[in-house]
């Protein structure tokens, strides 16, 4: 199992304001989290490249807010996130490169003259990469710029910059983003959404044979190799749906399925009247995202 600090994400507090656009609230005032958003919502890393992050937490009350995002589902009662064991085998980087630890990104349209807590980093575990840990911020960040925060009436919209992007190296599946916001007498808010970070999937190599009065649609799933050896690797036991449009027609419709074998190859003979275009498609996982051939005629 990995580690639980090196695939935790740590983004510094933000304290300068900007004013935009609200949305209206109660007139009380007190501490509190609407709303905490991810973006984008469902990001799907490939063999190579990586995807950014922005956070949005809309709070009212608050001096600082924080954001932790660690894999794992959101808890629940006293438990603590990242609790969920993780069924994949969590890749290793190839020698010499680390895991990105996000942190802010400066916003140009925000004031330099704010200083920003930074975190502490931790010794680093592996060799892979250090984890910032919330409660060790307090110092400036040196010639740094805040994350946005923007403000209008009460509810403030605190938006999150991770420099370093998610890619295969971090574990697939469910992950959550813990916000908490603290006013000026020391009292808390938390907030928690999840999310889940998938891993590319590709049907590949798709074929639409006449075969007597019926057709045969023939081709291979294939998935980020979750060892992280190579790009790709085939994806055994997962069911693939074949889908037929009518000429004429925008509407695609199910018409059969199968199951991927060992080699990632699968197999359907269907029968359906007419002519028409033809394609797969995989709905996906938690952990590996859906995809769709490009469409064929037989």
């Amino acid at each position: 199992m990995m580690r639980p600090l090196l695939a935790t994400l740590v983004l510094a507090t933000a304290t300068t304001v900007t004013t935009a656009a609200a949305a209206p609230a109660s007139a009380s005032g007190d501490l509190a989290i609407r709303s905490v958003e991810v973006r984008p919502s469902d990001p799907v890393v490939g063999p190579s490249g990586s995807v950014r992050l922005v956070v949005d937490v809309v709070a009212r009350g608050a001096d600082r807010v924080s954001v932790v995002l660690e894999p794992g589902r959101a808890p629940s009662g006293d438990d603590e996130p990242g609790g969920e064991p993780e069924p994949d085998v969590i890749p290793s980087p190839p020698s010499g490169d680390a895991v990105p630890v996000p942190s802010v990104t400066p916003d140009p349209a925000v004031s330099s003259g704010s200083a920003v807590p930074a975190g502490v980093p931790l010794p680093g575990l592996g060799g892979l990469a250090s984890a910032a840990m919330p409660g060790m911020m307090g110092a400036s960040r040196a010639g740094g710029r805040p994350a946005r925060r923007i403000s209008s009436g009460e509810w403030e919209t605190w938006r999150f910059f991770p420099d370093k992007p998610l890619s295969r190296w971090y574990p697939s599946g469910p992950w959550t983003v813990t916000a908490t916001a603290v006013n000026a007498r020391g009292e808390r808010a938390v907030a928690r959404v999840g999310f889940n970070l998938r891993r590319a999937t590709e049907i590949e190599g798709l074929k639409v044979v006449r075969d007597g009065d019926g057709v045969r649609v023939t081709g291979t799933l294939i998935r980020v190799d979750p060892l992280g050896k190579v790009d790709y690797r085939p994806f055994a036991g997962q069911r693939v749906r074949i889908c037929f449009r009518p000429a004429g027609s925008s509407r695609w419709k199910t018409v059969g399925e199968a199951v991927t074998r060992r080699d990632g190859w699968f197999t359907a003979r269907v029968r359906v009247d007419g002519e028409g275009a033809w394609r797969a498609e995989y709905a996906g996982t938690s952990r590996y995202a859906a995809d769709a051939s490009p469409q064929r005629g037989a």
